[in-house]
């Protein structure tokens, strides 16, 4: 059986060369299994996750490599800082993602295909989100957010929301189905 190390560096392989337009989890999962000639259907969820992980360090990695080769410049100087250990067959996979990898978006953050493109919001959007551009999911993670916050789920029916002032101009009704809101955010977003 792989180690979580090995099924690390194998999905990371996977999404490197994947169009993440439509790849999925259980298409990861299977190839792994191709791979390692083994059933994983028992790592289902390490793997679901190692996947999100994946994509989250692939999405925040250009700023998380900035920050590491400024702690490397000021080791010279400073007390060395203790850090996770990483297999050199990781370095190098790592340094070659980094060389494929497109140039940072403002504000550090990588431009990314699919559902994480940042994307431009309307100018209804932008008010509510507080900013000029946005990936989709980021979006849809800060809606979630502000109807927790702001105490909008329909008391009568949890699985509505109810627009506010702030919400009304964005999704142009007063209720809406919670996970149906991508069908009235997806013409905010432009390009």
């Amino acid at each position: 059986m792989a180690t979580t190390a090995q099924l690390r560096k194998l999905i990371s392989e996977i999404l490197d060369a994947a169009d993440l337009n439509s790849i999925t989890a259980k298409k990861v999962r299977q190839e792994l299994e191709t791979k390692l000639d083994t059933d994983l259907t028992d790592k289902k969820k390490e793997i679901d996750n190692l996947v999100l992980e994946i994509l989250n360090e692939k999405q925040n990695g250009s700023s998380a490599k900035k920050e590491e080769a400024s702690d490397e410049s000021e080791e010279d100087e400073a007390p060395k800082k203790k850090r996770a250990k990483k297999a050199s067959s990781e370095d190098e996979s790592d340094e070659e993602a980094t060389k494929k990898k497109k140039p940072a978006a403002k504000g550090g953050k990588k431009a990314g295909t699919g559902y994480t493109k940042l994307c431009k919001l309307s100018p209804e959007l932008a008010r509510v989100m507080g900013e000029e551009s946005m990936a989709r999911h980021e979006v849809v993670k800060k809606m979630w957010a502000l109807i927790k916050e702001k105490n909008l789920a329909d008391p009568k029916n949890r699985q509505f929301a109810i627009c506010n002032d702030e919400l009304l101009p964005v999704f142009g009704i007063k209720r809406f189905r919670t996970f149906g809101m991508m069908k009235y955010l997806k013409n905010h977003f432009l390009d």
